[in-house]
């Protein structure tokens, strides 16, 4: 199974165009090819799917009763974001709504999550990394790996 991984500077310039790593946008186009769908599900990320990944994970919550308030949610979230083509320099637009999410345009860090693209503000991911794990998410981590 295909799996992003690592984190790398981006920028999203002033006309709100995020620029993959290269490394990403290389990996990217050669399992899914160039189709995404931006989104967001939590505040101040940003995830950038595979389309065929996205359309995978959406008719799984479409199959869903439509009435499930979970599935609402998710979907009304979710379709904020739009379907794009990464360009030939590696660029991808972020709809104006998601920006305000990441908090405007400048330096971001992506990272890959498994099956998709985490987008978030440099001072985000700076302050993840100086949080530390409990001893409890340790324990669970360990149970886990059991």
């Amino acid at each position: 199974m295909e799996t992003f991984r690592g984190s790398y500077q981006a920028t999203v310039d002033d006309k709100g165009r995020l620029k993959l790593p290269a490394r990403l946008k290389g990996q990217l186009e050669e399992w899914f090819g160039s189709r995404v769908f931006v989104t967001s599900l939590s505040p101040l990320e940003l995830r950038v799917y595979p389309l065929s990944v996205w359309e995978e994970l959406e008719r799984r919550f479409l199959a869903r009763p439509s009435m499930e308030p979970l599935v609402q949610r998710l979907l009304e979230h979710a379709n904020y974001g739009q379907e794009d083509e990464v360009d030939t320099q590696g660029r991808v637009l972020v709809p104006s709504l998601l920006r305000d999410v990441l908090g405007g345009n400048g330096e971001v860090v992506v990272s890959g999550r498994g099956r998709f693209l985490a987008v978030v503000a440099r001072d985000r991911a700076q302050a993840e990394l100086l949080t530390s794990f409990t001893n409890e998410e340790l324990a669970a981590l360990a149970a886990l790996e059991q």
